[in-house]
């Protein structure tokens, strides 16, 4: 059983085509913490998740921001460290999903940058538990 989670990233994919587009960064909410350690830890499938102040690093020329009142079809892999809450040592895992992305709040000029981003029609399609975790982390308590 998991209970903390640290540097999260979502690779996201075009749900058609499975083309990568590229990777979300976003700091870590309790609102976050608690729909991702539900889905690792008990399959639990949030109504949504709102991610906050998200940097997108494209890798492809044709990604598409989400939009304020478009929903767009994605397929993404979350990649996080969790803590194993008996042994306190972090274990990286991969938790595989589809999800609607929409757009919430401001978006300023920049494309890449979003004040938060809602995910919506959350399917978890796998999870893997990566087999070289087991690291301490002294930064976190």
């Amino acid at each position: 059983m998991f209970d903390r989670v640290v540097a999260p990233r979502i690779d996201i994919y075009d749900r058609a085509t499975n083309e990568y587009f590229g990777r979300a960064t976003f700091p870590v909410t309790p609102s976050v913490e608690s729909a991702l350690l539900g889905m690792i830890n008990n399959a639990v499938i949030p109504r949504s998740i709102v991610l906050q102040d998200v940097t997108f690093l494209p890798s492809s020329s044709r990604y598409v921001p989400p939009g304020l009142f478009v929903k767009y079809p994605r397929n993404g892999v979350v990649r996080a460290e969790f803590r194993d809450a008996d042994s306190r040592l972090w274990v990286p895992a991969d938790i595989y999903i589809n999800f609607d992305a929409q757009a919430r709040g401001n978006i300023s000029g920049d494309k890449y940058h979003f004040d938060s981003v809602e995910y919506t029609n959350i399917g978890i399609q796998d999870t893997k538990i990566l087999p070289q975790g087991g690291s301490p982390q002294a930064a976190t308590p």
